[in-house]
């Protein structure tokens, strides 16, 4: 894209005919401004805003104002409002009760389980859980095993999510208990040609069962996954002889599902469980006797931004719901406090939260709304450290860890990378060479192919940017 580069200066003089480079910025600016512009019938659907946090000044703008699906750029609104308002050492929890007393080994009246909204429990806490209730003495559980999970609203998928999009690990259902992301592994492994193959789910004990159509066959074909209803999936396809697959698929009942592996593990742990996982209410007078906690949640929002993890994103936002607006958490009452949090911080408008992660078709953001989030994160001494450090470093780690290898732009680029079809967005920060710190976004809809192209090369010249002692402002509409 860059040999495109002085032929299009002339463009661009014709563009803004009334400015004039002197400064070292603008100079940098009118470098920058034809990558913008080799295809001027699509610029509207790119947004570029370009920040010094030394100076203050804005450095480069196009469409700042327009607003655009933002795809996972808005977990950066999510992330900055969690830590924000539910500070960095808040830990999501899950409470056990037992509906009668403890006696002789045997908990009585059944053992209930509440979520509240934990989307990291997994199998790594499993055997801490069943220590805990062993060191309360139990052997047996006599009751039903229930599970609750009034504390989010009843509504498992969110506004503008594709119906198609359920099948997809990356959009499970939502739930204030979950476990495992709210997925299942299932594992195919090969047989005999002609012969189905062997089937196995991860984790152990959950209510998923297989019904296995599956064949395995030299011929073309692939393994194709089915739900015939909340716990049942048929397995039907072909798999190549001595192959293995692994198929992640989102459970519908996330509620269950997180009941069941949990009762699976009790009683491998040789605790007798006689009631079948139920989905109720705690009642009042049970009494609670263990409560297990997340990590911090700056802990939790490393992960979430690292590797894009949406399910974090939603129930953070029910959680906000929940907690500010009251219990059952939503996505409406999370838009709410979100909403406001953003105004009271000054960013009165270009924005639209539908949900948390940014799967919604129907959110909208402004580049100049993401750069003022981001340089409000980047000046609060109470979130900064664990949100910057939050962010995928180019060339090192998350979903910036195969971007930018041996390149300049290495190690020097914080940001969150967004990608749904027809969108692209990467917005965050850049340590210049100068010693400068840039705030960016680089937001683009229905721009083609050529975003990811146009992020390198902005980006490229980013890194060698900016004399902050003439700070100038430039833009291009």
């Amino acid at each position: 894209m860059t040999r495109f580069l002085l032929p299009l200066l002339l463009l661009f003089s014709l563009l803004i005919p009334n400015q004039v480079a002197q400064s070292a910025n603008e100079q940098y600016a009118a470098s920058v401004a034809p990558l913008l512009n080799e295809n001027p019938s699509k610029n509207g659907r790119l947004g570029v805003v370009v920040k010094s946090l030394s100076s203050g000044e804005t450095i480069f703008e196009h469409n700042p104002d327009k607003m655009y699906i933002p795809a996972s750029n808005e977990k950066i609104i999510t992330s900055v409002s969690a830590l924000s308002l539910l500070g960095k050492d808040y830990r999501f929890k899950t409470e056990f009760f037992s509906g009668g007393g403890i006696s002789d080994g045997v908990l009585h009246g059944g053992l209930y389980i509440k979520g509240y909204g934990d989307p990291t429990l997994s199998e790594g806490h499993l055997g801490y859980i069943v220590f805990q209730l062993k060191q309360r003495g139990v052997k047996e559980i006599k009751g039903k095993f229930v599970v609750d999970d009034s504390f989010f609203g009843r509504n498992k998928y969110a506004q503008g999510w594709k119906e198609e999009w359920r099948d997809d690990f990356y959009s499970p259902a939502i739930s204030a208990l979950s476990f495992n992301y709210n997925i299942i592994e299932l594992k195919v492994y090969a047989s005999k040609s002609g012969n189905r193959p062997s089937v196995k789910i991860e984790p152990d004990g959950s209510n998923i069962k297989i019904i296995n159509q599956a064949v395995t066959s030299g011929k073309k074909g692939a393994l194709r996954t089915t739900w015939q209803n909340d716990e049942t999936i048929v397995l039907s396809g072909r798999i190549k002889p001595k192959a293995t697959v692994t198929l992640k698929i989102p459970v519908l009942n996330p509620t269950l599902f997180t009941g069941n592996v949990i009762k699976n593990a009790i009683e491998q742990a040789g605790i007798k469980v006689s009631g079948a996982v139920v989905a109720d209410r705690v009642p009042r007078w049970a009494n609670i006797i263990y409560t297990h906690y997340s990590d911090p949640l700056s802990s939790v929002i490393a992960e979430y931004n690292k590797n894009s993890v949406n399910i974090i994103g939603e129930n953070l936002m029910k959680t906000l719901g929940a907690k500010y607006k009251g219990v059952p958490g939503t996505w409406e009452k999370g838009s709410i406090v979100i909403s406001e949090f953003l105004k009271e911080v000054g960013i009165k408008n270009g924005f639209k939260v539908v949900d948390g992660s940014g799967l919604s078709l129907l959110n909208r953001v402004s580049p100049e709304t993401l750069t003022d989030v981001l340089s409000y994160a980047y000046e609060d001494k109470l979130i900064s450290t664990d949100f910057i450090e939050s962010l995928p470093v180019a060339g090192v780690d998350g979903t910036l860890r195969k971007r930018f290898r041996n390149s300049e732009i290495q190690g020097r680029v914080r940001a969150k990378t967004g990608y749904l079809k027809n969108v692209r967005a990467l917005s965050g920060y850049i340590f210049t060479k100068k010693g400068d710190v840039l705030v960016f976004s680089i937001l683009s809809n229905g721009f083609g192919w050529k975003t990811k192209e146009l992020q390198n090369d902005l980006l490229g010249q980013l890194v060698e940017c900016c004399s902050n002692n003439n700070p100038s402002r430039s833009e291009v509409n």
